[in-house]
């Protein structure tokens, strides 16, 4: 599974000659090159200049597309700018000629120039031509490459001297810049030149600096030597001064020794501050590559690396990060071409895969070959029967073969004499139908092994077909932009929306009542299933390359070569969501549930989203484009073949620790579980709170069919529950000066009203559940309001702003966040019994049920875990660092947990360690956290959508056990060419010791 360093390779070209560049660039693709293209077009803009020149820096070479609209361009133009400033090795690759009259930039008009033009060179002929050229003086353009992105780095760092090269570097940067001189097309770039000059100067500032030292030892042994010999001379005539002289030299060969002992200390501090620069450096490469699409591996290698070599919490952060979105790999089996097409058997025990190396395979779920058919030339999909008696191949060979699927053998071979380019089988497993190049759709009976009925649409070939779930009518898609639909076995037909180009796909609702065809007209267009009437055109940037719908029928989801998956409403056709992926995205599937989506392409990755809220949740990375993509019928795995032949199997089933979602109309700000754990309470923005039995949050999907508990006139924010289930605080705030608290008794439905003169920031209810505590907007005092009458009984004055409070559950005591420290307010006495230092406002804070934990956080994402059983407060227990603001916080007792909400994650950790070991990803801003009495469940607020999550599911890993965690997610190690990239002059290691 180990990737082998490609020479990358910039192409800029016109978007307007798109088709010709993607072919280009699979012919680079297929001869070994890496390609970087802007597909998309990226605003000409800062970021445009930063990607741009990025890539073009980190490219061995840069093509130029010369057609009459390139040389126009202007983004073309910048690119081929940034490239001659970089002193990159410029290829003309001649598209159309640009005729009289226009002018060429000068360095295109005196390179020489590579034709490819449609119709007059032979492209397959001119491609290995184009790739020696590339590949002339690899090793000299290589280096040229690394030392232009270390001297980039170097600069973005101010200068900084850890980034220059010593040693052997050094010597050989030097080497390769003298070897500079030996070709015109050797220049080296202004940047590189500096660079390498201020690595000398450096390195001899630091050889004087050691000669220096040393000189001064020498000259103080001599000394010592001459004042030991006079004192020998002395010592014939007094042996007493001759004692005295030894001892001072003793002396001093001791002070001598000290100072050795000093300069070998300095010298290990060097070292070690040399190794930390490193580490911070591998940590900050893995932060960047962690959002690069496809490079998921490649950052957690770096973050292990970091961690060996020097432990950080930026290493940990990033690694952290990694795990939460990485799924475990099972096993990587291969073809020797690019998978076409993956399917399961019914039972799911069974993998089957269609190659174009001629072959469909079976395996079992764990990857382990069972047996492979074969055919004279591409097998384009392969199928099993529903009782898994036959497993039917069709290939671009002209044949359907049937085997005997428990042991492969042949039983039947269908000659249809032209290409067969997809099949299905209706759900009665009666009859299975093939579209054909020839234009024909043929019917083959099941029981019979025969062609049963041949139909010819003349409509182009037939690249789509699929059986409605009625299994008497198939929808036909053609390479010309035709949809039909027709009856099998009869004459009758009808006719579906009209595309204007090639049919990508077909997908139909599984009640059998909608269609969506997708193609390359970059359109994705509803049907009515039963008469094909076209109801709604959703158009797309780029081409529509695949489509899926739910199990419910209620949305759909496309993969479109502008980079977005997108779900739609089904009856509306309105867009819900987006998510994205770093290029084309070729495939999408549905979990058997419908809780997930997957999808992958161009970008060498897997992404696996939640269908409702649209947020990464897995990503997994591939060794080339992914071509095929299907979940077992179990949901517990995702299987993708990609172009280079590989079959991945990744195991995603802790996606099953979330085991419901609740999504309500309008944005959620809490939940929180009652004491009892029988209901959940949640408020939303549409003014409403609402109480959802316990039993209900694994099927229950909108709050549609539920009656909210109170409807209020203004948004509410915060809510607490007494201790005792019976009242229910909420804090409702005001644009209009009518900031309120309520008190709700969900069983008499009694109701007070409690004003205050701004937005409440804190509410609290005594563990007695007779009092509530609130404090509000720029007020310094804290309220104290009597639960059962809802009057004011009680103020706490403070000299400063009163942001938050809470009851402890076993002491007389308020905690008061204010700012810069926390009191701890005796309500006896009603004096300060304990102040907790805490830099920035405290505007969070949560006692455990037991009383014995506290934890505060401020704005800067610190949380202090105080331990309340001791008498001395001077300093917390423990700190935690989240990024980012922190949200909410509870404590679970019964596992010594506490959780956090904060920016698209919920933070789990353990407060018998002091660290964190879970991290589970959101798609936005978590607003809450809360834990059933039991322990057992987590709910978690994400705007419109509240999570629920089984903790018994959920993998904790402690920090000893990151990085062993991290290599049972990876399959492969960084390889020599990558570790003389990132760690040049240091000796190569595996990271990981079980993996290639």
């Amino acid at each position: 599974m180990a990737k082998q360093r490609k020479t990358q390779v910039f192409i800029s070209y016109s978007r307007k000659n798109k088709l010709f560049t993607r072919k280009l660039n699979d012919a680079l693709d297929a001869a070994g090159l890496e390609a970087w293209v802007d597909w998309e077009g990226i605003p000409f803009s800062a970021d445009w200049m930063a990607t741009i020149t990025a890539a073009i820096e980190a490219s061995d070479a840069f093509i130029f597309v010369i057609s009459k609209d390139s040389i126009k361009s202007v983004y073309c133009l910048k690119e081929l700018e940034f490239a001659l400033q970089s002193n990159k090795k410029i290829i003309p690759v001649v598209y159309s000629e640009p005729g009289k009259g226009h002018d060429l930039h000068p360095k295109l008009s005196s390179t020489n120039w590579v034709f490819l033009r449609p119709r007059k060179e032979k492209f397959q002929e001119i491609i290995p031509k184009l790739v020696d050229t590339i590949l002339t003086d690899l090793d000299w353009v290589q280096q040229h490459t690394n030392i232009l992105q270390r001297a980039t780095q170097w600069k973005q760092k101010h200068e900084n001297s850890s980034y220059l090269l010593s040693g052997s570097y050094l010597e050989e940067a030097e080497r390769w810049m003298t070897e500079s001189t030996e070709g015109e097309s050797r220049q080296v770039s202004p940047l590189q030149a500096e660079y390498i000059r201020a690595s000398r100067k450096y390195s001899m500032r630091r050889q004087r600096n050691t000669t220096f030292a040393f000189g001064i030892l020498t000259a103080l042994s001599l000394i010592l030597l001459m004042f030991a010999v006079r004192q020998w001379v002395e010592s014939v005539d007094n042996a007493q001064r001759a004692e005295e002289s030894a001892a001072r030299a003793e002396a001093s060969a001791k002070d001598a020794e000290q100072r050795k002992a000093q300069a070998e200390a300095s010298e290990r501090l060097a070292l070690e501050k040399e190794n930390q620069a490193k580490a911070q450096r591998s940590a900050a490469q893995a932060s960047e590559y962690s959002i690069r699409p496809g490079e998921l591996d490649t950052s957690t290698l770096l973050a292990i690396e970091s961690l060996f070599r020097f432990p950080s919490g930026d290493a940990e952060n990033v690694l952290r990060d990694n795990l939460s979105r990485m799924p475990v790999p099972v096993a990587q089996p291969s073809h020797t071409g690019r998978i076409w097409n993956i399917t399961t058997s019914a039972d799911g025990q069974y993998i089957i895969s269609a190659s174009a190396d001629g072959s469909a395979c079976v395996w079992n779920i764990d990857g382990e070959k069972k047996y492979c058919v074969q055919h004279e030339a591409d097998v384009m999909d392969a199928l099993v029967t529903a009782d898994s008696q036959w497993l039917v191949t069709g290939s671009t060979d002209g044949t359907i073969r049937f085997w005997t699927f428990a042991d492969g053998s042949p039983a039947e071979v269908l000659d249809l004499q032209s290409p067969v380019l997809d099949l299905d089988i209706n759900p009665k497993n009666t009859f299975l139908v093939a579209g054909r190049e020839d234009e024909y759709v043929t019917v083959v009976s099941i029981n019979a092994r025969r062609v049963t009925y041949d139909f010819k649409f003349s409509n182009g070939p037939v690249s789509v077909v699929r059986f409605h779930p009625n299994g008497d009518w198939i929808s036909i898609g053609t390479r010309e932009g035709r949809v039909r639909l027709w009856k099998i076995m009869t004459g009758l037909l009808e006719s579906g929306p009209r595309h204007e180009a090639e049919i990508f796909d077909i997908a139909l609702s599984p009640d059998g009542k909608v269609t969506v065809s997708v193609g390359a007209d970059s359109n994705a267009r509803i049907s009515r299933a039963e008469t094909g009437r076209q109801t709604h055109v959703l158009e797309h940037p780029d081409w529509v390359e695949d489509a899926a719908f739910s199990p419910d029928n209620s949305w759909f989801v496309t993969a479109s070569d502008d980079k977005i998956v997108r779900v739609f409403d089904t009856n509306s056709g309105a867009e819900k969501i987006r998510m994205y992926h770093g290029s084309f995205v070729q495939k999408v599937a549905v979990s058997p549930d419908g809780n997930w989506i997957a999808s992958t392409g161009y970008d060498l990755s897997i992404r696996i989203w939640d269908s409702r809220s649209g947020a990464l949740m897995l990503d997994a990375f591939l060794e080339g484009i992914g071509s095929a993509l299907v979940f077992t019928p179990d949901g517990s795995r995702i299987i993708a073949g990609d172009r280079s032949g590989n079959l991945t199997i990744w195991d995603v089933s802790t996606l099953f620790a979330r085991i419901g979602n609740i999504e309500f109309a309008e944005y959620a700000n809490k939940s929180k579980f009652d004491p009892g754990g029988n209901w959940i309470l949640v408020n939303t923005d549409d003014k409403n709170l609402w109480q959802i039995p316990v039993g209900e949050i694994t099927t229950l999907k909108t709050e549609e069919a539920k009656t909210p508990l109170i409807t209020f006139d203004d948004l509410s924010a915060q809510t607490k529950i007494s201790p005792d289930a019976k009242w229910v605080a909420v804090s409702v705030n005001s644009e209009t000066g009518n900031s309120q608290a309520q008190l709700y008794n969900v069983e008499t439905k009694v109701r007070h009203t409690l004003p205050h003169d701004a937005d409440i920031t804190g509410l609290a209810i005594s563990p007695d559940s007779q009092f509530l505590a609130t404090t509000y907007e720029n007020g310094s005092n804290v309220q104290i309001w009597e639960i059962e009458t809802g009057t004011l009984t009680a103020t706490i004055p403070f000299e400063e702003t009163a942001f938050t409070m809470a009851y402890s559950p076993k002491d007389p005591f308020l905690a008061v966040g204010l700012t810069d420290k926390i009191v701890l307010w005796n309500l006896e006495s009603n004096t300060a019994a304990a102040t907790l230092q805490q830099v920035g406002h405290i505007r969070s804070l949560n006692f455990n049920t037991e009383g014995t934990w506290l934890a505060t956080t401020t704005s800067n994402g610190s949380i202090f875990i105080w331990d309340m059983t001791l008498g001395d407060h001077t300093a917390p227990k423990y700190e935690f660092l989240q990024d980012g603001r922190i949200t909410s916080l509870d404590f679970n007792s019964s596992r010594q947990w506490l959780a956090s909400g904060g920016e698209r994650y919920v933070y789990l950790w353990d407060l018998a360690t002091g660290q964190e070991i879970i991290r589970i990803p959101h798609g936005d801003e978590v607003t809450s956290v809360s834990f059933s009495p039991d322990g057992t469940l987590l709910s978690s607020v994400s705007r419109k959508i509240v999570q629920f999550w089984d903790l018994n599911r959920l993998q904790p890993i402690p920090r000893d056990s990151l990085v062993e965690s991290a290599c049972q997610r990876l399959t492969r190690n960084l390889n020599a060419s990558e570790w003389a990239f990132f760690f040049k002059g240091d000796e190569y290691r595996q990271l990981c010791p079980n993996l290639p």
